[in-house]
């Protein structure tokens, strides 16, 4: 058994790094979304994305370490399980205090959605 990554993104503001890599699992993804040097669990959600019935998709926040930027995880779990088809477990661990909130989401969707971008370009979304 092995791990597979499947997609990997990277968004950079002045000194703030944020990483976020997926991981190939059962017909699903787990999703580290990090600005540390090593992924660790922060604020846990899971999404699935939406049925073909046209509902949207849905994410529920577990609180592990405290619920830091759980609505930026949320964001980055029904993001990510829309546009991949499968549900997402994404472990969300930013640390950062000294940019205002606004530039750490937008640092930080920018690096989710490339590592979107890169999972579908490999073609690793196949359901």
């Amino acid at each position: 058994m092995s791990i597979n990554i499947s997609g990997e993104g990277m968004a950079i503001f002045e000194n703030f790094v944020v990483k976020a890599t997926f991981v190939s699992l059962n017909n699903s993804y787990l999703l580290m979304v990090t600005d540390q040097e090593q992924f660790g669990i922060g604020t846990v959600t899971l999404s699935s994305p939406p049925t073909e019935f046209g509902t949207k998709a849905t994410s529920s926040p577990f609180n592990i370490f405290g619920m830091k930027n759980s609505m930026l995880s949320n964001a980055i779990g029904r993001n990510a399980s829309k546009h991949l088809k499968k549900p997402v477990l994404s472990l969300v661990l930013l640390v950062e205090k000294d940019f205002k909130q606004e530039i750490i989401i937008k640092t930080t969707m920018e690096a989710v959605n490339k590592a979107i971008e890169d999972v579908i370009s490999k073609g690793n979304n196949k359901i």
